[in-house]
């Protein structure tokens, strides 16, 4: 008896050191490093803001005081974000991702082409948002709540077909009779503000309160818009008791079930993910180093600052949110399929960007060409050039795109920042 008491304390002992080693070099491993923390969404929106604050802090909590690096991969609504990190970013930790929350949850879910990832293998490490939506109308249309938008058209400005502010008016126009008419295309949601602002379109539906809180803080205190509904499973705190839960409307346990499903990703927030295979010590240490992170001090600070609610998800509960996502029964994604993609009940309108040329200074040139930055109205913009589609000429001739130069003095002919360049001339 007392020789298994020994060997059961000794296998104790042994793997508590284990552990512990397991730890040592997860911490060790960090160490001179830089981690490089994408971005799915555009510079400016709230993806950003979160990413770019959480990176200043972050560092402090991870052992070995690595350096983070932001940067920005967009395409096809964050599949592009999380194509590369499934199948060819590095697989220690050093390359991570803040995704689109629809980019790891309903658009795989749904969409049976251009999806080259399983979900279920990511490493979740954590949420810094839990993602409540909203949808608000321009004062200058008289829409103050869901009811005036089943009366009276309104034109919704979306990006395009995934996003959540496209769908939106398909199951609102499907399931409550809203008027909701579709006008999309817009690069980012920066740019449908810019749009309400413009009055190109009246309404944007699926915008997080952070975002809005961030990007327009007095928007959300009333100034320039209403409130609508907010397209969440639970209340934003500022805004229980005064704007309904589109769940009020609903009106059987089927329609119930379908939102339920529509919103899971509102609930997933603005998740971190680390790519399949991911060591777990190491994923271990990002998630608590994260989670650390947004409950220090000098992080709620700058939170603050910046004007972005912190309302933290573990990556565990990520996990188990995406886990229990993908065991949906087919009859029920084919339901949601149909109320939220389908219907002749929706107007749909593909809005022209405007092309716009500007003589400016180049102050940037990244990946030999590749990204060209300038300063508008003191603000950094920078655009995309491609080898085949951008015109690019210096001092009359025919050039590449790896002959632009900081310091050049160009006409560039573009749609707005990361969009790509028409044409880029040279003196």
């Amino acid at each position: 008896m007392e020789r298994k008491m020994l060997t059961g304390f000794a296998g104790a002992v042994v793997a508590a050191l284990m552990m512990a080693a397991g730890a040592a070099s997860a911490a060790e491993f960090y160490k001179g490093k830089r981690v490089i923390l994408y971005v799915a969404a555009s510079p400016g929106g709230g993806y950003a803001t979160y990413a770019r604050a959480i990176a200043r802090h972050w560092a402090r909590y991870l052992p070995g005081n690595p350096r983070f690096i932001v940067k920005h991969k967009m395409g096809a609504q964050g599949l592009v974000a999380v194509s590369y990190l499934a199948n060819k970013a590095k697989r220690d930790g050093t390359e991570i991702l803040a995704s689109y929350r629809e980019a790891v949850t309903t658009t795989p879910l749904t969409i049976k082409g251009g999806v080259r990832f399983d979900p279920a293998t990511l490493a979740y490490i954590g949420s810094a948002d839990q993602g409540f939506g909203v949808c608000i109308a321009a004062k200058r249309v008289n829409i103050k709540s869901l009811e005036d938008a089943m009366k009276t058209p309104v034109k919704l400005g979306a990006t395009h077909h995934r996003s959540l502010g496209y769908s939106s008016a398909y199951f609102m126009n499907n399931m409550f009779g809203t008027k909701f008419e579709v006008y999309h295309g817009y690069p980012a949601g920066t740019y449908i503000v810019l749009a309400l602002e413009r009055g190109e379109v009246d309404a944007r539906c699926g915008w997080s309160v952070s975002s809005m809180k961030a990007m327009k803080p007095t928007w959300f205190d009333g100034e320039m818009v209403n409130i609508l509904v907010q397209l969440s499973l639970t209340s934003h705190p500022q805004l229980k008791g005064k704007v309904p839960l589109i769940m009020s409307y609903a009106k059987n346990d089927k329609q119930r079930q379908l939102l339920k499903l529509i919103l899971t990703p509102q609930s997933v927030g603005r998740p971190y993910v680390g790519p399949p295979g991911l060591p777990k010590d190491r994923l271990q240490l990002l998630r608590t180093s994260f989670m650390a992170t947004l409950k220090d001090k000098e992080f709620l600070k700058d939170a603050a600052k910046q004007r972005i609610d912190i309302n933290p998800v573990t990556g565990e509960k990520l996990k188990s949110l995406i886990t229990n996502l993908f065991k949906t029964p087919k009859p029920l994604i084919e339901e949601f399929l149909a109320v939220t993609t389908k219907s002749d009940k929706v107007k749909l309108v593909k809005v022209k960007i405007p092309w716009q040329t500007q003589k400016v200074k180049v102050t940037a040139v990244k990946r030999k060409g590749r990204r060209v930055s300038f300063k508008l109205k003191g603000k950094k913009v920078t655009v995309k050039v491609s080898k085949s589609k951008t015109k690019i000429t210096i001092g009359g001739a025919k050039a590449k795109r790896s002959a632009v130069k900081a310091g050049m003095s160009c006409k560039i002919t573009h749609q707005g920042s990361r969009t790509r360049a028409k044409s880029i001339i040279c003196d």
